[in-house]
């Protein structure tokens, strides 16, 4: 009975212990309340990044407004590209691996002009290992890990927005 009794008290010390220190499950985010109504203004031309953005704020019941006009809140995606830098090359003098980069510059400002979050930057960056016995398979995965990379940069920003505090 005794051990039992000090289980739990265990258990609710390291309870305490992880909440007191700010700890959140991977792509929990907790968006603040005066963020409501947001448009997206993409003034880049791949369009990927804005609709992953545009559903993870949804999700966080934040209204993603296609009229600027309507919202209190503009996020302009200014710019996002991919880069793809040799890694490492095999004996034939072939490139093996490539590190992809992927760079995001976004702000947030309210639609009265002040800006919220100024103008800043992500970089996400990753490998890729080809395999030139399988070419399309290595293009394939290159989707998929730039797809990855777009997410991960989408759920980056979202955590950055709820940083803020609007003034």
């Amino acid at each position: 009975m005794k051990f039992f009794m000090r289980y739990n008290y265990l258990t609710c010390l390291l309870l305490l212990l992880l909440t007191g220190c700010g700890f959140h499950l991977r792509g929990m985010v907790d968006m603040p309340p005066w963020l409501d109504r947001v448009a997206i203004i993409n003034q880049s031309e791949h369009r990927e990044l804005e609709q992953l953005l545009a559903e993870q704020l949804q999700a966080y019941h934040v209204d993603v407004s296609s009229d600027p006009a309507s919202a209190h809140y503009w996020l302009f995606l200014q710019n996002d590209s991919f880069q793809q830098q040799i890694a490492s090359v095999s004996s034939s003098t072939t490139p093996r691996q490539y590190q992809l980069i992927y760079t995001v510059q976004f702000k947030l400002q309210q639609a009265k002009g002040k800006e919220i979050i100024p103008s800043g930057q992500l970089v996400i960056t990753r490998q890729l290992t080809v395999n030139s016995d399988r070419i399309l398979g290595s293009d394939e995965e290159e989707a998929i890990i730039k797809r990855e990379m777009r997410r991960d940069a989408a759920l980056q920003m979202l955590y950055r927005l709820s940083r803020y505090q609007a003034s």
